[in-house]
């Protein structure tokens, strides 16, 4: 197993472990259908046991589905590139799974005898759970993620307006978001992002307070710059336009050079438009 993508996914267990996010919509499940007694239940057990075979059985469905979903997202990019549809590929994988375990726990509590019908059946039911309890931890993590965005905007020293407050001037338009990626920084490394440098399983993020070795995918890492201002040059470099110094050509090798100094390789692939963003940066 490749230990990058083995740590990103650990990472991201760790992420929904820490979540209160998560454990308020899984507690909100588990009432809910204790409430509601979907299956039967409500017709074969009491208050008592339902809650405790809900809370037995969603947790652990759950936690299967979102083992499967989290590694599926990590090791299909190279099939899948779009995370949505990796998510919902990871779903149904793990409807199987969650189908033999939901038998196995229905046989401990009510003791009827595991048979392939019911392993069918327990796995055709579990698509549709496995889909919307991803798709609903997926959104509460996603919504934290945005509030932990705004708590830090701070690196940028922005700053938000009270819900009371009264503009006495004509509204300015709003501040632009922090990128997702600051917030796999070190606090003292989060300011405007100057490039980004694949290295193995990690990237380099270099910013105007430090540079930092981050456990993501270079493509990954891409995807989080938000609206930082910027272009790729080469498969493993990215530059922001505020970093850009100059373009120059060395031993028949055109490079990118900073305005620290550094100079990337340009790559053949990536040269055209890297000389068409280039001359629209100088001429505005």
């Amino acid at each position: 197993m490749n230990g990058g993508k083995l740590h990103s996914a650990l990472r991201e267990l760790q992420d929904f472990a820490s979540s209160r996010n998560f454990w308020v919509v899984l507690a909100a499940i588990v009432v809910l259908f204790t409430a509601i007694g979907p299956f039967s239940t409500g017709e074969h057990m009491g208050v008592l046991p339902r809650f405790g075979f809900w809370l037995v059985n969603i947790f652990v469905s759950t936690w299967v589905a979102i083992l499967i979903v989290v590694f599926a997202e990590l090791y299909l990019d190279r099939f899948i590139a779009a995370p949505f549809p990796r998510m919902f590929a990871g779903s149904l994988l793990a409807c199987p799974v969650i189908g033999l375990t939901t038998m196995l726990i229905v046989y401990s509590w009510r003791g009827p005898e595991p048979s392939w019908q019911a392993y069918l059946e327990n796995t055709a039911q579990a698509f549709p759970i496995s889909m919307v309890f991803t798709l609903i931890f997926w959104a509460s993590m996603r919504h934290e993620k945005q509030i932990k965005l705004a708590t830090e905007a701070g690196a940028f020293g922005l700053t938000l307006p009270r819900a009371d407050a009264q503009p006495a001037q004509p509204m300015a338009p709003p501040a632009p978001e922090p990128p997702p990626m600051l917030t796999r920084l070190k606090p003292e490394n989060r300011g405007p992002i100057l490039r980004l440098s694949a290295e193995d399983h990690y990237t380099l993020t270099v910013t105007s307070r430090g540079r930092e070795l981050i456990l993501i995918r270079f493509s990954d890492a891409l995807s989080e710059l938000g609206d930082t201002a910027g272009t790729q040059i080469h498969r493993s470099h990215w530059i922001a336009r505020a970093a850009f110094e100059s373009l120059v050509t060395k031993e028949g090798k055109l490079l990118a050079r900073l305005k620290d100094g550094t100079e990337l390789p340009v790559s053949r692939s990536f040269a055209g438009e890297v000389k068409s963003k280039v001359a629209n940066w100088t001429c505005e």
